[in-house]
């Protein structure tokens, strides 16, 4: 998958490590190495971090704007983010947050509510899936590359588990990032420069689909990080998990998610989002 990915990524003329030599039956590849200049790192250094996100947003752009393949180089497919697996993701959440906030419990009726309110925005997801998805495109995953042109300064990793999926998909990975803090500035200023690039024929549907689909990512990682806080015994998840809640708190803005804002309004308390 990696490999596949890779070369796809490099024939579109941006940055992923080359293969040099693989053996894939014995899951062994020789890299190009990208370098140290990593994102987080850099802009924990004093990077300008707006610039930084100016060329990850045009190579974002650029990774788009390529029809996917249904196959990737060397014969691995590329798979749709389908609903079942959208599904998955959002229902995490309703399973682990109760196990990871003591008082916390959902009866069938508000799974039942639960699921009425993301299967319109499933839906929207499915059928805006259009594009290469790297899925985890963010500060931890993209490496600046000064000596190289236009969007190629951006050298990509950790994109193995790419699928096809809508664009708002890895925009709400790079700007709602568990990681770091994205400020509603820069989320802003990223939103526009995507949206002048890419030119979707409806911008106020793309950015409800953003708020929309966003909201879903940001519900499936604060239920990933939940399972491992209490599963996987992993307590360093749970200091990224308000930093997820306020970026939901900006989806919920939106008025089209006034449904799933009473959802979350009803049956999980504000200090319980923390």
């Amino acid at each position: 998958a990696f490999i596949g990915a890779a070369s796809f990524i490099v024939s579109l003329g941006l940055s992923a490590p080359r293969i040099l030599a693989a053996d894939a039956p014995s899951g062994l590849a020789l890299l190009e190495d990208l370098g140290d200049g990593l994102y987080a790192r850099l802009i924990e250094d004093g990077a300008d971090e707006g610039a930084l996100y100016e060329a990850a947003i045009d190579a974002l752009v650029r990774l788009q704007s390529a029809t996917p393949p249904e196959t990737l180089p060397g014969g691995w497919p590329l798979l749709t983010y389908d609903d079942l697996a959208l599904k998955t993701g959002q229902d995490i959440l309703i399973e682990w947050l109760p196990r990871f906030r003591a008082g916390l419990a959902f009866d069938e009726r508000a799974a039942a509510e639960w699921e009425a309110v993301w299967r319109p925005i499933r839906a929207r997801g499915v059928a805006g899936a259009s594009v290469f998805c790297h899925r985890d495109y963010h500060a931890e995953n993209l490496i600046f590359l000064p000596e190289r042109e236009g969007a190629a300064r951006v050298g990509m990793l950790d994109f193995q588990d790419a699928v096809r999926a809508h664009p708002a998909w890895d925009l709400s990975m790079l700007l709602h990032d568990a990681r770091r803090d994205i400020s509603a500035a820069l989320e802003a200023g990223c939103l526009e420069r995507y949206l002048a690039l890419s030119k979707p024929d409806d911008r106020a549907a793309f950015l409800a689909d953003y708020h929309a689909l966003g909201a879903l990512n940001i519900v499936r990682i604060l239920g990933i990080f939940a399972r491992l806080v209490t599963r996987d015994g992993k307590p360093r998840y749970a200091a990224f998990m308000p930093r997820l809640w306020t970026y939901l708190d900006r989806c919920f803005a939106d008025p089209a998610l006034a449904a799933l804002k009473a959802w979350f309004d009803a049956h999980v308390p504000v200090e319980a989002r923390r």
